[in-house]
């Protein structure tokens, strides 16, 4: 009976179907393992050593009200910490502000500042829409080639190797996201597996990023005191 229904379904096209399917998803999730591993470049917000570089946060989202979500408000309370332990040398907010009806830079900052962060030392980048843009501009527009960079645990290894294959010598400092609803939790890392795909076409084949107007960083405020571009 075992052996007659056994071969029954190896005639059964579905299990083939069904065994292709596991197996490619399987090797898939294999090679992203190797692909984007956990490194030695992402650290604890007590183990980061203190720098001169500036810290990148990479948006995450806005509600309605103009106030980040969770997912967001994680990476600015460890941009917080690192500003506080001096960690840092200053702050780069960067996300999507595509209307005037959402402004991630903007709710990033005010989250900053009423948290006790220097307005002199926060810089917004406006034309973060994604990943791959927020370091692009972070390296061809605002000239850091060595950052700290502030993201979710799921999104950093993302992030770090886009900034590798951009030319960025990044360090990664997490804000953790177990805390999360299962349901949401595992929408976000479902997202994450795919927009690591697209992380690699990108490397592959890279995309045009708008290179538009910004903002002076402090360096070169410091650089030029006479001069201030700083949009407000």
């Amino acid at each position: 009976m075992g052996n007659f229904t056994f071969n029954r379904l190896l005639r059964n096209p579905l299990c083939w179907i069904g065994a292709t399917i596991f197996l490619a998803v399987t090797l898939d999730l294999l090679w992203f393992c190797v692909k984007f591993p956990s490194g030695l470049a992402i650290y604890s917000l007590d183990a980061l050593p203190a720098s001169e570089r500036p810290l990148l946060v990479l948006g995450a989202g806005v509600r309605s009200d103009g106030q980040p979500t969770r997912v967001l408000e994680g990476r600015l309370k460890v941009a917080l910490g690192l500003y506080d332990e001096k960690k840092i040398n200053w702050i780069l907010v960067s996300g999507d502000n595509r209307t005037i009806y959402y402004n991630e830079p903007q709710a990033m900052r005010r989250w900053l500042i009423r948290h006790g962060v220097p307005p002199d030392r926060i810089v917004r980048d406006y034309a973060g829409r994604r990943t791959y843009d927020s370091l692009k501009r972070t390296k061809m527009i605002f000239g850091q080639e060595k950052i700290v960079i502030a993201t979710s645990d799921f999104h950093m290894a993302r992030a770090l190797y886009l900034a590798k294959n951009i030319g960025i010598d990044a360090y990664g400092v997490p804000s953790q996201t177990e805390s999360l609803k299962m349901s949401h939790y595992v929408k976000l890392r479902f997202r994450e597996y795919l927009a690591r795909h697209k992380a690699v076409w990108d490397v592959w084949f890279p995309p045009g990023t708008r290179l538009g107007p910004k903002e002076d960083t402090p360096d070169e405020m410091m650089a030029n005191p006479l001069t201030n571009n700083r949009m407000f």
